[in-house]
């Protein structure tokens, strides 16, 4: 699927290789055009959603613990419920 059609991009946290989706997705996505970008990282027991790129960044980041509950916005709109979601 091209990028600029992808209305988000999920990733597991790799544990071999975080800088990966820390620092070069977190970069690449906005420019691409990807609209809403969901990490799960089991190490921390977070759950990370960038979102609001203009092409070059994101311009709003929210993180929840394993436990909590995110509101994943439109064109999704729904509660992600990480209550289950273990840690490594």
């Amino acid at each position: 699927m091209p990028a600029e059609l992808a209305a988000i991009a999920v990733e597991l946290v790799s544990p071999s290789n975080p800088e990966n989706d820390w620092v070069g997705k977190v970069r690449d996505y906005p420019l691409m055009g990807i609209p809403l970008y969901l990490l799960v990282d089991a190490r921390e027991k977070t759950v990370t959603l960038f979102s609001r790129p203009d092409g070059a960044r994101y311009h709003r980041r929210e993180d929840i613990a394993f436990g909590e509950t995110m509101r994943v916005p439109a064109p999704f709109g729904f509660e992600l419920v990480t209550g289950d979601l273990l840690p490594c």
